[in-house]
């Protein structure tokens, strides 16, 4: 009997072995998910860079269907079972390719794929059933007003809901800021401001951009008290050749402003 036990607790340890977590599933699942990061890279640099705001309702359903597909391929624990995600990933990224190819050479795909913008406010007047064709009822507009900074809607000329799901706002002329062209003032347009040192390290093609040499950089940062440029966590210059320099510092701040 205690034979006949101790093979019963033998098969019953193998078996949990068998079952439980061993060095081959762990380098499994890491190769996996490397794998399918590296996949979803690879498609998501195919696709383009695009904002949240800026995904039409396919594109957003393929990311949320490529993301679920990765993973299931990261905890999938047959070796011959990755192909299959990695094909339908592949599949979904080149048909968000190649349907983006299609709304750019195609005005006509563009429209059946992401849609037309609506008009929901046209020289003051609200239009109701334009609401309810963008799926929007009145409170939805007037918080999307008030995000843009429109408390009072009736300053609002203008109303489209784009394609992506945002709202552009027109106001009123009356209601709309001046500007050194309607004061009858000339402004030239100013020069993107320009990095020429990030954490110790002088950006040599911005310098040159900026048609400056290190030596008048080492001047520059000199004179607001850093003696060389790995003293310098951010330095930077603007169209009018002004340059303002943020010193490296081991200095933090533990205060808290806001709850």
């Amino acid at each position: 009997m205690r034979q006949k036990n101790n093979t019963f607790a033998y098969a019953d340890t193998n078996g949990m072995n068998q079952k439980g977590v061993t060095p081959m599933n762990i380098a499994h699942t890491i190769l996996a998910t490397v794998g399918s990061i590296i996949v979803m890279f690879a498609i998501s640099k195919l696709l383009g860079n695009k904002q949240i705001s800026q995904l039409t309702l396919f594109d957003y359903i393929n990311g949320i269907t490529i993301g679920s597909i990765a993973s299931e391929m990261a905890v999938s624990q047959e070796m011959d079972e990755l192909i299959v995600p990695v094909i339908a990933m592949v599949l979904y990224g080149l048909t968000g390719f190649l349907l983006s190819v299609l709304t750019m050479k195609s005005i006509h795909c563009r429209h059946f794929l992401s849609g037309k913008p609506i008009l929901l406010i046209e020289k003051g007047k609200i239009y109701p059933e334009n609401l309810k064709t963008a799926k929007l009822d009145v409170n939805d507009l007037l918080s999307r007003a008030r995000t843009s900074g429109y408390f009072d809607i009736s300053k609002i000329y203008y109303a489209i809901l784009e394609t992506n799901g945002t709202i552009s706002f027109m106001e009123r002329a009356a209601e709309a800021p001046l500007t050194p062209k309607d004061l009858g003032y000339e402004k030239q347009d100013e020069k993107l401001c320009t990095d020429l040192i990030l954490d110790g390290v002088i950006m040599e093609d911005n310098l040159k951009y900026a048609g400056k040499e290190i030596k008048w950089l080492t001047n520059e940062i000199r004179k607001q008290g850093c003696s060389s440029p790995d003293k310098v966590f951010l330095c930077i210059v603007d169209g009018n050749d002004k340059v303002t320099v943020f010193p490296k510092t081991q200095e933090s701040n533990k205060k808290i402003y806001f709850d």
